[in-house]
Formats: C-alpha cells, structure tokens, sequence
C-alpha cells in the first residue's frame, strides 16, 4: 500500500465545529425550546389532543415540530449555509427532515437521554455505512463525503433537557457529540404580544408542515 492511500480517522470535534459551528449552534437551543412550545399550543388548541391521547402522541409531535423549525430555519437562512430537504427513509414509508452542509447530512432524532442515539432505522444505517468521514494525510481533505452527524433532543415538562450534534456508533451511543445546551446561546427577545402572534401563524405552518410530511413527504 502506498503512504497517500493511508487514511485515519479525523478530528470529529473539530469537524463537527467545522460543519455547524458555534455562530450557527447558537440558535439551535431557542428553536428547540419554540418547538416544543409549539407542540404545547397545538394540543391546547386541539381538544381532544387535551386528553390522553395527546400525551400518547407528545413524542411524535415534538419530533414533527422540531423538524418543522429547523426546516423553516434553513429556508430563511438563519442556519447559515446549511440547508434542509424533506426526504424518504430507503423504503419510503415515512419522510424526515435532512439538515445538509456541503460536507454532511445531519439527520434530527428524538433520543431518551443526552448519553444515547435515536433508536435504529434503515435510513439512518444506510446513511451510516455509506458516508464515513476520513482524512486523507497526504491530500489534506476528507474522503467519501458527505460524511453523517446525527442531532437528538428531548425536554423534562416541555423544557429542554439537552440538545447533541455529533457522530452515533451506529450502536446507540457517541462517538464524539457537543453538548448543545452546554454552550453560551441566543435568547429570543420579541416581546410578548408579537410571539403571540406568531405563534398563531406558525400553529397553521406546522399543520400543514405535518400533515404534508405525514401523507407525501410535503409535496402537497
């Protein structure tokens, strides 16, 4: 084997800083929080979401309003240069939101705790064992890109518990993550009557958002 064919794995640390970095991260952990107040005021606004069966179904709808907002974050451009698609899983039964950069696609999970990685699905090992991220020494670039970052979330009483970017093992924990409610990020400071108002707006985005992921993968 020749000495420019060797690879090592990268610096994921880095990389992930690279691929989202902290001007970026910054505006996760807000967006979040807005997400799941959003998922709080859809089931305030649907009464029979007020019984059990909304708090059946509070997983699925902070999972949907996560993406919902990031989604709707990337098309105003407010995550910098990362953009986002709605795409199917290698079967096509169901559709999620893909973040992507120019060197990795970043799929958005719901996770039980800050330690572990969303639970198993195809598009997820798909994506796992089609995109490694390597570093070439003699070149000096990453080879078979895009590479994969996973982003989890989950909250305690609709606050936000941890938010993680990084690289799953594809066994349900870390390779390497970043903490994003461990970092320094914005605060949202529209006043009251303003975010009332929008929330109303988005309370009729985010049910069309769904309802179109849910049935086509949001091309109605």
């Amino acid at each position: 084997m020749f000495v420019d064919e060797i690879k090592v794995p990268i610096d994921l640390n880095k990389f992930i800083d690279s691929q989202v970095p902290k001007s970026v991260r910054r505006f996760i952990v807000p967006m979040i929080q807005q997400a799941y107040e959003l998922v709080e005021a859809s089931i305030q606004e649907v009464s029979f979401l007020k019984w059990a069966l909304g708090k059946m179904h509070r997983g699925h709808l902070d999972h949907l309003a996560v993406q919902f907002v990031l989604y709707e974050a990337c098309k105003k451009g407010t995550l910098g240069n990362i953009t986002a698609q709605i795409m199917p899983n290698s079967i096509k039964s169901a559709y999620h939101v893909e973040l992507r950069t120019s060197n990795v696609i970043i799929c958005i999970n719901r996770a039980k705790d800050e330690h572990t990685t969303a639970r198993k699905a195809i598009y997820r090992s798909f994506l796992q064992t089609k995109n490694q991220l390597y570093y070439h020494f003699d070149k000096q670039e990453i080879q078979e890109e895009p590479g994969y970052l996973e982003l989890t979330h989950n909250h305690v009483e609709g606050e936000v518990s941890f938010i993680n970017i990084g690289v799953p093992n594809g066994k349900g924990r870390w390779v390497e993550r970043i903490n994003l409610t461990k970092e320094l990020y914005a605060l949202d400071g529209s006043d009251k009557e303003k975010e009332n108002e929008i929330e109303k707006e988005q309370l009729i985005r985010f049910k069309n958002f769904a309802q179109g992921v849910l049935e086509d993968g949001g091309k109605s």
